[in-house]
């Protein structure tokens, strides 16, 4: 067979696998690589969403953004720190499993212990971040609100 007669057949079986045509079939499918969602483009799973916006909300009142920088990286410390709460259920669920291969929670284990650990990481970094921008911002008002000489 010719490499262009195996091109044309290709051509027609990619005719029948279109994939998911309805928008659950969609969402389902969108779905199927999560085994953690520490990685994903939302923090939260479709599950935690609720209990996320609680979060979000109580974490927007601590943390008390006053600018629009401040405000983005509130928005990524509530992200890491949501994902963060994620792992030591995910741990507990890898020790619950009826998982006879022990290679594959050791596995497991280490992938959950590098994503915390870069989640931590990147945490610390964007909190000294919103530290030096308050600090600026109050520095910035107490010279503004100085009295001329």
């Amino acid at each position: 067979m010719t490499r262009q007669e195996r091109r044309a057949i290709n051509r027609e079986n990619a005719k029948h696998s279109t994939g998911p045509v309805t928008d659950a079939g969609k969402q389902t499918s969108a779905a199927n690589a999560t085994t953690h969602g520490l990685t994903s483009m939302k923090p939260y799973l479709p599950s935690e969403e609720d209990a996320y916006r609680a979060f979000e909300a109580n974490r927007l009142e601590s943390l008390a953004p006053e600018t629009g920088d401040e405000a983005n990286l509130v928005a990524t410390i509530i992200d890491l720190e949501w994902r963060l709460k994620r792992i030591p259920i995910l741990e507990a669920r890898l020790f619950a499993a009826d998982e006879e291969d022990t290679m594959k929670i050791i596995r497991a284990l280490d992938v959950l212990s590098r994503h915390e650990v870069r989640l931590r990481k990147l945490l610390v970094t964007i909190h000294a971040e919103l530290h030096e921008l308050v600090i600026n911002r109050r520095r910035s008002a107490e010279e503004n609100n100085l009295p001329a000489d």
